[in-house]
């Protein structure tokens, strides 16, 4: 991926991250799971929480409470410090490989690439394990301009306002959210921004189709006509 990518320009593609660039093969929740059982014991469980389209911090919080544990600010640290260990060592020990989405890896090197498109990130995850999972897919970090993570915001539509802030370039209805679940449509319509729904993680098509997103694709793999649509979206 070559290219100007710390050039701000005026559309600003923001991309989730797990089920919608790449495939963790469950890193993540073991990782998340290992190192709450390290520090906690093994009652720690993400059973019955949900997961996808969430932020890492509340996830947390909903397993600390089940847990009996304190939802504290120490905590949180104490727990990513723990969490970045397990997750990093899920790859290198490979009982995990991290694997790019079909087409996601194309997409984000066009958008970098393209004259009027700023890329960036939108995620649940914390940053320190979201770069883990991104390297280890084969991405580049610095090619996410903008970057908005689960520490950045209380819930998903903050995060929206975290990134828009750090583009400072325009306005929501400039920006594109790219995502797998209906958490990452909804964050986008309660700013005005484009939604682009990706079949490729944890919700299936219809269920997509449903949250009507300003466009549902099963994957990624067509680039052109993805590029295509989202220049049309630049007024």
């Amino acid at each position: 991926m070559r290219g100007s990518r710390l050039t701000l320009r005026s559309m600003l593609i923001l991309f989730d991250i797990d089920g919608t660039l790449l495939n963790s093969q469950g890193a993540g929740q073991s990782g998340f799971v290992s190192a709450g059982q390290q520090l906690y014991g093994e009652h720690f469980t993400l059973e019955g929480i949900t997961l996808a389209g969430r932020l890492d911090r509340l996830i947390l919080n909903d397993a600390l409470d089940h847990a009996k544990v304190p939802a504290t600010l120490r905590n949180e640290d104490r727990f990513r410090d723990t969490y970045v260990k397990a997750i990093r060592e899920e790859f290198e020990s490979g009982r995990r490989v991290c694997r790019p989405l079909d087409g996601a890896l194309d997409l984000v090197s066009r958008v970098v690439e393209h004259a009027d498109m700023t890329c960036g990130l939108l995620t649940g995850n914390w940053c320190e394990s979201g770069r883990i999972k991104l390297q280890a897919a084969g991405y580049a970090l610095d090619s996410f301009v903008v970057q908005s993570w689960a520490g950045d915001a209380e819930d998903r539509p903050g995060l929206v306002a975290v990134a828009i802030e750090r583009w400072g370039m325009g306005q929501a209805s400039d920006a594109i959210i790219v995502g797998d679940t209906p958490h990452d449509v909804g964050c986008g319509r309660a700013h005005g921004c484009r939604t682009l729904a990706v079949a490729t993680g944890a919700c299936d098509r219809l269920t997509l189709d449903a949250t009507e997103a300003d466009l549902v694709v099963d994957d990624l793999c067509n680039t052109d006509a993805l590029m295509a649509w989202i220049e049309q979206q630049h007024v």
